[in-house]
Parts: structure tokens; C-alpha cells; sequence
């Protein structure tokens, strides 16, 4: 029993924790409608009391304590007028009582999708604040599923749930405190009954659904990586004719989804066939035994009247505490996947900037990439061991080397997405701490080997993040002429810098991404522009062109380039050429003996 208490204490902690953020007058304000609820639903169901009493002996109503007390606030009624107002007064009652629970339910639907919403963007939010690193370790399918799936599965199995539940108790108490003033013994029984059953079979099918639950996690987690990877890479899948293969391994995890789920109505609904039953058997031994007795139905009849609807009441109340009790035990792996990933940052406040942050770090002479070493989790020895470089404004630097010599690693440190374990950078004598790297990358234009395009606009995605209304089209114009790529929208596509580049720019060829990377990267007139392996994928007359294109930012800024053919950086101002990550030699093309 103590473990259970336990348990049940951690589940609400943790809900409580997620929730707490997005307001406690909300929440509280929630508990208020559900106790407001709970005594309406005790209000809707005594005031049939008056109506019964009248309707089977008025004159015993008349005489009672509560109808004298009652008809003095009156004007002189005949017995129809009388029970006429006491069914109207009935009437109202009820409906008032169903709008207020209808009423009730819209407000916690509103506060728990509200919060959906909020925990969605907040985890999305708190993920997009790791570090690059982080992002290297962790299945993009993965991260799909909890802050799609997981939250809103979250939200509508658990979080529902559980206020759900909640109010289901606040009524459920209210009722049987209406039954204790009607029959103590009564009210005794039926609580002990219906409590007994239900913790009875609950207890009894607890290993099944935690197995169940388990499963359902790891096969949620498979499915929805085996899917992402099927259709991101759906090319090479159609190509090399493997689409059966992956295709049966998300059939196995969906299988087992389909398979475990068919449990869930016997665990949520199988109480529910029986107790109604039982609850309506007891309802006919009562009243079998008040006529052995030989009780007078007229005396009985309200008493009879209200407990039949308060049990009414009473039987879905339990059921749905019951399984809303059964799905939250069956989906809490949603509660802890979404509270993984907030227990480190239970007093931060996440925001994704401040107008500081959107400021770029200007500089005018020299960034050092000061004694820096570097070694990735888990990697047994550093990649970058004790680089130091100097790169000056306005300068064309390349980097060469074979492949794991630690080129892109640079450029990643370059562009701070990772964070050395020793040394740093330092711009213009000044050290870029971590509270500055934002502002750092908001100078930095990144063409990479892989473009990525949005399946949206040419100008969506040369000015990439900026919202339709507040995209500066002259300067979509101007670097698209920059890049080379502006006479191809004007005269090749149907609807200019407004046509559709289809999802991930499957309507354009290589170097025409290529290009339209390149606008992006110059959108923000940055003051570094850096080139990783950019044009590795092209053929050489497309590389010629592209790197045409570039030739008339010589000198206007700086230029940080990762190349695949020599030929590509002939011009550069000086070429460190790296091997495991240290600087084997540096100079210019010819002081190096390179040939392209």
C-alpha cells in the first residue's frame, strides 16, 4: 500500500511539475469550475426530493419540518400548483446542473489543450536550446515522437485524464455525502462496495498494463523512427528496390501497437459490464425487503426516487474514474518521456531570445581560435588537439585535409556549435563567452554540402526563418543576382522568386540549390561567410560557376572554406592543411606545392 501511495504521489508530482509553469490561477481556477460542478450535481439531484415528496403524499410534505419551513416563503398554493412549481423547480435544477457540467468540461478542454499547446512550444523550445552536440546523439524520429506524439498523447491520456478523474472525485463525494443525510447505512455500504470493486480489479490487472505500458513505449519509439527514416530517405530506398525491407520494420512496431492496443477496453471497460447489474440487483433486494417488511411505498418513494438517481450518477462517476484511473496507468510512459526532458531545467525560464541576443558581435581585425582541443562524447581520443589559428576580416582561408582530419570540426567551432573542452575563441582580442555565441552566429552566412530547402517559396527560403509579411524582396533580388541564380528564377520558373521549391527542393538540380544556399547564406549581409565542402556534390563546370559567383565577395568579407577539389581554393589568402586535427602546415597554393 505504501509503495502504491508512493507512486500515485510521484505520477501527480510530476504532472504538477509540467503544469505548474503554465499557470497556477489557471489550474486553480480549473479546481474552482470542478467543485462549482460537483455541488450543482448535488443541487440537480435532491431537488427531485420536493417534486417525489408532493407527487406521492402532499400532505405529509405539507407537515414535515422542511415543507412548512419551505411553503412559509410561499403565497397559499393548491397541492397541483405545488407540485407543478416543485417539477419546474426540478426541472431547472437538473439543467442548470447539466449546462454547468457541460460548461465545466469545455473550460478543461480549453485548459488542457491551452497547455498542450504551451508544453509542445516549450519542449520544442527547451531542445532547440542544446548545444549542436546534443543533436549528433539523438534519433531525429526520436525527438519527433516526443514533442508531437508524446505531448499530445500526454495532454489527452493523462492530463485529461487525470482533471477528469479529479472531478469525478469531487462528485463522487458530494453524491455520497446526499446519500449519507438520505440512508447513513446506505451511503456506507455503497462506498465500500463500489470502492472495493474497483480497487479489486484495478490491483488485479496492474502487471498487465504496466507490461503493456513498457511495450507500448519502446514500440511508439520504433515505429516512429523506422517511418522517419523511410520516407527521408525514400530515393536510395526506391533505387536499391529495398522498399519491402523497410517496410516490414515499421510493420513490426505497428504490429505490436495494434496488438497491445487491443487490450485497452478490457482494461478501461470490463467493470462496467458487471456493475451495472449488480448495482440494479441491490436497488431490487432494497426494495424486496421494504416489502417483506411491509413499509409503506408512499413513505418511501422519494428516498427511494433520489437514491436511484444518485446512484444513476454514481455508476458512471466510478466507471469513468475508473478508466480515465486505467488509461493515465497505460500512457504514463508519455508523462515520463515529456518530463525527461524538463527535470534538468526545472528553474529556468526558456525563451528562445531577447532583442540583445538578435544583435550580431561586430568585429573588425582578428578572430583566434585560441589553443583549442576538442573531443566528441564518447570518442576515445580528441579530434582537434591544440589548434591555434589566427583568421583576419576580410581574409579567403581554406582548410584541407583527408577525410577525419578535423576540417568540418573547425568550422563547426568556428561557427560555435561546439563548445571546447580547452581554449576558445577570441574576437578582436576579446573571448566569445557562452552567452555570446548567438549574437556571434547571427554574422555568420553557412553554405553547406547538403542544402536543406523547405517546401515553400524561392523567397521563403533565401530568406530562410523570416516571416512572408517582413521579407525584404530588393535584397531577395540582389544576393540571388549575387549567387548567380536570379536570371533562372526570372526566366525559368512560372511564378518568379514566388514559386514552390517542392519538399527538400526535389524540383531543382544541384547546383541551382547550391545557388539558392548561397543567396540565403548572403540575405543577412554577414560579416563571415563560411563553406563547407559546398560544392563537393557538383560537377566541375557547376563548381566553376558557383565559385564565379563568389570570386566578387573577395575582400568584402571573409571567407572560411572546406574544399573537396584544390582547384576550388587557388585563391585563397592562406591554407591550413590539418591532419588529426592539428595544423600539419599552412601558406598559399603555390607556397604549398598544391596542385588542383
Amino acid at each position: 500500500m505504501k509503495y502504491k501511495l508512493r507512486s500515485i504521489w510521484s505520477f501527480l508530482q510530476k504532472a504538477f511539475f509540467l503544469a505548474q509553469p503554465y499557470g497556477r490561477k489557471k489550474l486553480l481556477g480549473v479546481f474552482l469550475v470542478i467543485l462549482i460542478q460537483g455541488l450543482f450535481q448535488v443541487v440537480g439531484v435532491t431537488s427531485i426530493l420536493p417534486f417525489l415528496a408532493l407527487a406521492s403524499n402532499p400532505g405529509g410534505f405539507r407537515q414535515s419540518g422542511i415543507g412548512e419551513k419551505l411553503l412559509s416563503y410561499l403565497p397559499d398554493l393548491t397541492d397541483n400548483q405545488l407540485l407543478l412549481m416543485a417539477g419546474l423547480f426540478a426541472i431547472v435544477m437538473l439543467v442548470t446542473s447539466n449546462v454547468l457540467m457541460l460548461a465545466g468540461e469545455m473550460i478543461r478542454t480549453r485548459y488542457i489543450y491551452g497547455f498542450g499547446h504551451w508544453l509542445r512550444l516549450r519542449l520544442l523550445t527547451r531542445i532547440l536550446r542544446n548545444p549542436y552536440s546534443y543533436f549528433l546523439q539523438r534519433n531525429t524520429g526520436e525527438l519527433l515522437k516526443k514533442t508531437t506524439g508524446d505531448v499530445m498523447a500526454y495532454v489527452a491520456s493523462v492530463l485529461s485524464p487525470l482533471m477528469e478523474s479529479i472531478a469525478r472525485i469531487i462528485t463522487v463525494l458530494f453524491l455520497l455525502t446526499t446519500l449519507v443525510l438520505v440512508d447513513p447505512v446506505l451511503a456506507f455500504f455503497t462506498a465500500v462496495g463500489f470502492t472495493a470493486y474497483y480497487v479489486s480489479i484495478f490491483t488485479f490487472l496492474k502487471k498487465r498494463r504496466k507490461a503493456t505500458s513498457d511495450a507500448l513505449k519502446m514500440a511508439n519509439r520504433g515505429a516512429m523512427k523506422e517511418i522517419h527514416q523511410l520516407l527521408g530517405g525514400v530515393k536510395p530506398i526506391k533505387v536499391h528496390g529495398v522498399e519491402e525491407s523497410f517496410l516490414n520494420r515499421f510493420a513490426k512496431h505497428s504490429a505490436v501497437q495494434a496488438s497491445l492496443h487491443k487490450w485497452f477496453p478490457l482494461y478501461q471497460n470490463s467493470p462496467r459490464y458487471f456493475i451495472e447489474p449488480v448495482a440494479f440487483g441491490g436497488m431490487v433486494a432494497l426494495v424486496l425487503i421494504l416489502s417483506s417488511r411491509g413499509d409503506n411505498f408512499t413513505d418511501v418513494l422519494p428516498t427511494l426516487g433520489v437514491m436511484a438517481l444518485i446512484g444513476y450518477r454514481l455508476i458512471p462517476s466510478f466507471q469513468l474514474l475508473y478508466g480515465s484511473a486505467t488509461g493515465m496507468t497505460l500512457m504514463v510512459h508519455c508523462l515520463e518521456e515529456v518530463y525527461e526532458e524538463f527535470v534538468e531545467v526545472e528553474s529556468e525560464r526558456i525563451q528562445l531570445s531577447t532583442r540583445r541576443e538578435r544583435e550580431r558581435l561586430e568585429w573588425s581585425d582578428t578572430l583566434h581560435l585560441k589553443d583549442i582541443t576538442f573531443q566528441y562524447n564518447e570518442a576515445p581520443v580528441p579530434v582537434i588537439q591544440g589548434l591555434d589559428l589566427k583568421i583576419k576580416r576580410n581574409q579567403f582561408v581554406a582548410f584541407v585535409g583527408s577525410t577525419g582530419s578535423g576540417k568540418s570540426t573547425v568550422i563547426d567551432i568556428i561557427m560555435g556549435l561546439h563548445t571546447p573542452q580547452s581554449g576558445g575563441l577570441v574576437l578582436d582580442g576579446k573571448p566569445i563567452e557562452q552567452d555570446l555565441v548567438r549574437r556571434w552566429r547571427l554574422g555568420i552566412g553557412y553554405v553547406p554540402q547538403e542544402i536543406f530547402l523547405l517546401d515553400d517559396t524561392i523567397a521563403a527560403n533565401i530568406a530562410f526563418g523570416i516571416g512572408p509579411d517582413e521579407i525584404d524582396m530588393e535584397q531577395v533580388k540582389r544576393v540571388a543576382e549575387v549567387a548567380q541564380i536570379k536570371e533562372f528564377i526570372d526566366s525559368e520558373l512560372p511564378d518568379g522568386f514566388l514559386s514552390e521549391v517542392g519538399e527538400r527542393g526535389v524540383r531543382l538540380s544541384g547546383g541551382q540549390r547550391q545557388r539558392i544556399g548561397l543567396a540565403r547564406a548572403l540575405y543577412h549581409k554577414p560579416s563571415l561567410l563560411v563553406l563547407d565542402e559546398a560544392t563537393s556534390a557538383l560537377d566541375m563546370e557547376t563548381e566553376a560557376a558557383l565559385m564565379q559567383a563568389i570570386e566578387g565577395l573577395y575582400g568584402q568579407i571573409t571567407l572560411v572554406v572546406i574544399a573537396h577539389r584544390l582547384s576550388t581554393v587557388q585563391r585563397a589568402d592562406v591554407i591550413y592543411r590539418l591532419d588529426y586535427g592539428r595544423v600539419k602546415d599552412f601558406g598559399t597554393f603555390d607556397e604549398l606545392g598544391l596542385q588542383g
